[in-house]
């Protein structure tokens, strides 16, 4: 046996003890897991989790005023990208009672757009974001326009070259790209090769003084260094950073250099950016520890992609703040979706429910109550910009708009500009052409002939109703207010646009003509023939009558309200009650529906303003006036069997004219009379080949069956109504031909 063998009655002594010990470190443990599972299950508040503490940690807002930036190029206009810096900036700094500056950083002289700063300026104003300091602000620590801080730079780039911890670069550009194109072809990095790092302090003087041109570069750290940040916690680059350029050879500071003095002189507490920043970040650090300054937290929010993971390119339509303002996208609704573009909101702590990102109203949030929720719970990794969220969020906006647009002048300006005025422009050249027929300004699927008089003062131009006025305009823009998927787009990514009878026809024209111009006979005859009532159906108070008898009963009713009570709540409480007095047949469904019989009569079946807002836009004599005459259009077709005089009549006016003369009940057209009384009329992507396709045509009967009495209608389809996005929503008696 070995010298410094154990004799074995030791041997087994030592082997005891140390199986005890290892036993009791194992229950030791066993009780640490055991007790960090207990913590988790009861949600007690001492975790024994240090990186979750961490994380926690690091989320939470600090307990000081915290002063944040937003420092743009106006190399180019703000973007959806740069808006959401922006907000989450601003968002940051008013959560915590510091202030938000505005800087410019238009160092790069080469790439300057001239009308990008002001350009940036009226796009963050009508977003709704403003700024305690920037170039337009009085403020403590400016200029705030770095082209202003020159010296500023110089004097600190002077420390640094005195210190040793930078030096002069007299490379020219010309030797620099030859040495990357030698070093790329030969597959080397193309880092700075450190051609005049070894020049004399005295050498450098001197060729400097003779006027030799140079770059001030700094002298990097050859070891990678580490960032700490918010969102990503700990991150370090596998490589070291090259000498890189500080001082350019014009005189101005590189990004990399004037934001690190700025964040400094300006005292910045916190630098909230893109993820593409990430990778630059460690450069900044080692200027701070350089300078023997504390840099600022720095959090890094996920890259925008688009729906196949690729970086939102310029072509995109949702990278532009124009192409918001331009379809009508309300700037609280924008805010609303940058803001949940990354940014993980409330959680169930917060809520006392399910976790999730939300508001006090869901993911619907205006910009003060994201203030008053504001966190720093930033999701890492790519976010996907789907703009069937932006749907949703402009659907709710806008019906919470009759609320917030009384308390936002600077909104309703803007509302103003870009919406109503042009909106009621092109009404006022609408009427003034309608004397013209054809009009070549105006196509036939406008539907004119349908207009009655003008309306006097229209009151929905008026003061109380703008919000619903807007409401309307926007909702009727685009497909985006009423989409819940994501609008198509083309292979460059950029939104179709809506279907529109017309490339300058505003698409609220339709549901809002009505409140402009009275109705016409033939309007409410064309309206009744697209709705799918059965006239000889109907009844009131379960009683079968005439439509003419019950239009007459609701003139009886409606009377009966006061002038003083002619509002949109008693007229809503007023219908409610006789909701079902009126009842009809569609299809092989009755329904008992006085709206529907009212929203014909006022309104010729249009959507858009609900029937008893419409009612008191109109007023109680209008209203009334119309009714009356939609009584007369019932009693034209109730004579004899109640339902094929007036289906007669229907392709007798309107639209047609001619065409309806030379068909009997329920007959068909005549052969020849096509081209004569409809050639093509182009409606959009719709053709009307009424000639050439006639024996195409699908004489599609109304809800699978034809109505009694009625026949099978030809041609009435054919009127204004009958373009590409109505014939998903409206049932006719003929199929549309495309293209």
């Amino acid at each position: 046996m070995r010298g410094n063998s154990l004799p074995g009655q030791q041997l087994w002594s030592a082997y005891g003890r140390w199986k005890a010990l290892t036993s009791l470190r194992r229950s030791q443990e066993a009780s640490h897991i055991f007790q960090q599972r207990l913590c988790f299950s009861c949600s007690s508040k001492l975790s024994h989790n240090p990186d979750r503490q961490a994380r926690e940690n690091r989320v939470q807002l600090p307990d000081t005023p915290c002063r944040t930036r937003f420092a743009p190029s106006p190399t180019g206009y703000l973007h959806l990208g740069s808006l959401r810096t922006a907000l989450f900036n601003y968002l940051l700094a008013r959560a915590t009672g510091g202030q938000f500056v505005l800087r410019i950083e238009d160092t790069d002289q080469s790439r300057l757009v001239p009308d990008a700063e002001s350009k940036l300026y009226e796009d963050l104003k009508w977003a709704g974001l403003s700024w305690d300091e920037g170039p337009d602000v009085n403020g403590p620590f400016g200029p705030y326009r770095q082209s202003e801080r020159l010296p500023l730079y110089h004097q600190h780039a002077a420390e640094l070259l005195a210190e040793g911890k930078a030096y002069r670069c007299f490379c020219t550009p010309e030797a620099l790209e030859e040495h990357k194109r030698i070093a790329n072809a030969a597959g080397q990095p193309t880092l700075y090769p450190g051609t005049c790092s070894h020049i004399s302090p005295a050498e450098s003087e001197e060729r400097a003084h003779k006027g030799e041109k140079f770059a001030i570069r700094f002298r990097s750290a050859k070891t990678p260094t580490a960032v700490r940040d918010i969102v990503y916690n700990h991150f370090r680059k596998k490589e070291f950073e090259d000498d890189y350029i500080i001082i350019k050879r014009d005189g101005f500071p590189t990004y990399h250099f004037a934001n690190v003095v700025d964040d400094k002189h300006m005292e910045i507490t916190h630098v909230i950016r893109g993820a593409e920043w990430l990778i630059s970040t460690p450069k900044h650090v080692e200027l701070y520890n350089a300078f023997g300054w504390a840099p600022p937290q720095f959090g890094h929010l996920g890259l925008l992609v688009d729906e196949n993971r690729q970086k939102l390119s310029k072509r995109h339509s949702g990278v532009s703040m124009t192409w918001y303002q331009e379809h009508g996208i309300l700037p609280q609704t924008l805010l609303n979706f940058v803001a949940l573009l990354g940014w993980r909101g409330r959680d169930a702590a917060a809520t006392g429910g399910a976790k999730k990102k939300s508001g006090p109203n869901g993911d619907v949030m205006s910009l003060d109550e994201m203030v008053d929720i504001f966190n720093l719970k930033f999701s890492k990794g790519d976010i996907i910009v789907s703009l069937s969220k932006l749907s949703f969020l402009q659907t709710q906006h806008l019906k919470l708009l009759p609320q917030t647009l009384p308390s936002n002048p600077s909104l309703l300006a803007d509302l103003q500009t870009r919406h109503i005025t042009p909106f009621m422009d092109f009404l006022s050249s609408v009427e003034s052409l309608r004397s013209r027929s054809p009009s070549p300004e105006f196509p036939s699927s406008l539907g004119l002939h349908l207009l009655g008089d003008r309306i006097p003062n229209p009151r929905i131009f008026s003061a109380p109703y703008v919000a619903d006025l807007v409401q309307i305009i926007l909702k009727s823009q685009a497909h985006l207010a009423k989409s819940t998927t994501n609008p198509p787009t083309t292979p460059e990514g950029n939104l179709v646009p809506c279907e529109h009878n017309h490339p300058r026809t505003p698409p609220a024209f339709f549901p809002l003509r009505y409140l402009y111009w009275t109705l016409s006979p033939s309007a409410l005859r064309s309206s009744l023939e697209t709705s799918c009532i059965d006239i000889s159906t109907v009844t009131v108070n379960s009683q079968p009558c005439s439509l003419s008898q019950a239009v007459d009963w609701l003139i009886g009713e409606l009377k009966g309200i006061p002038e003083e009570e002619w509002t949109k709540e008693y007229i809503s409480l007023f219908l409610a009650q006789r909701k079902e007095a009126i009842g009809f047949k569609e299809g092989e469904k009755v329904t008992r529906n006085t709206w529907k019989i009212c929203r014909w009569a006022v309104l010729a079946g249009e959507e858009g303003l609900t029937v008893p807002l419409s009612m008191e836009v109109l007023g109680k004599e209008e209203t009334v006036r119309r009714l009356e005459a939609a009584g007369e259009v019932a009693r034209e077709g109730g004579g004899g069997d109640g339902g094929d005089a007036f289906a007669a009549g229907v392709v007798g006016e309107g639209a047609l004219g001619a065409a309806g003369a030379g068909t009997g009940k329920g007959g068909e057209v005549e052969a020849g009379s096509w081209t004569d009384v409809l050639p093509d009329i182009e409606m959009g992507d719709v053709i009307l080949e009424m000639e050439k396709k006639k024996n195409d045509c699908v004489r599609r009967k109304r809800d699978g069956k034809s109505q009694k009495g009625r026949g099978e209608l030809v041609g009435s389809a054919w009127s204004w109504r009958c373009k590409a996005s109505d014939c998903h929503r409206r049932q006719y008696s003929v199929s549309c031909i495309n293209k």
